[in-house]
């Protein structure tokens, strides 16, 4: 079916817009999530007995050297073997905590390596204990230092729902595809999906600056 070229942005723009809440929603979700497992990933790794750093170490090496296209197909087709069927939005989900986590962890660990080791020194002569060094004096200099690795982190988890909609979730990908099928005109189409996606992308970067700024007295 032929439209006008001009008519396609005024008929699928709102549907662009949906699928680009569900990914912004599903990316914010998602990071909180890796995040905090992350944080607790980078601690173990760090701090915890031989068999969990183990554990963890092997977890980051598998997410990060598997493909991240075959990562979501094992999670949502691959577990289907034994009777376990995920919806596209739960298997989305699963899929970018589990990858969030394993680069999460990395980053983290990266960030607590680079406070000085004498901030936990001082903090033991004190008589602070761990938990409280590590919440109230390494972690806010850590997270501090982390952004900018953060907020390009960030960026790729919300580049990374464009693979969705190849389980059926109805994200941006999902509509253009629709739309071109019933159009025919896959240009404008893919365009508006880039738009949308470089505007969520260039916000992002825009806040993680802010935040920089914020938090450079930490550093």
């Amino acid at each position: 079916m032929h439209i006008p070229i001009l008519t396609i942005p005024r008929l699928y723009a709102g549907v662009i817009a949906q699928g680009a809440v569900k990914d912004l929603a599903l990316t914010v979700v998602s990071t909180i999530v890796s995040f905090i497992l992350g944080t607790l990933g980078a601690a173990g790794r760090l701090y915890g007995p031989w068999l969990v750093k183990t554990v963890i170490y092997w977890y980051v090496e598998i997410i990060r050297g598997l493909p991240a296209i075959l990562q979501l197909f094992i999670i949502y087709f691959g577990f289907t073997q034994w009777g376990i069927d995920f919806s596209p939005l739960t298997a989305a989900l699963i899929w970018l905590v589990a990858y969030g986590t394993g680069y999460g962890v990395e980053i983290f660990r990266s960030g607590i390596m680079e406070v000085p080791h004498g901030q936990s020194e001082a903090a033991a002569a004190l008589g602070l204990s761990r938990r409280t060094t590590m919440l109230r004096i390494i972690l806010p200099q850590a997270y501090a230092a982390m952004l900018p690795p953060l907020t390009s982190f960030v960026v790729l988890q919300l580049k990374n729902t464009t693979l969705l909609y190849l389980v059926g979730y109805a994200d941006i990908m999902y509509q253009a595809r629709l739309g071109t099928d019933a159009t025919e005109q896959p240009g404008i189409l893919y365009l508006m999906a880039a738009l949308a996606y470089l505007i969520m992308s260039l916000a992002i970067g825009r806040l993680g600056y802010r935040l920089e700024r914020r938090t450079a007295a930490y550093r």
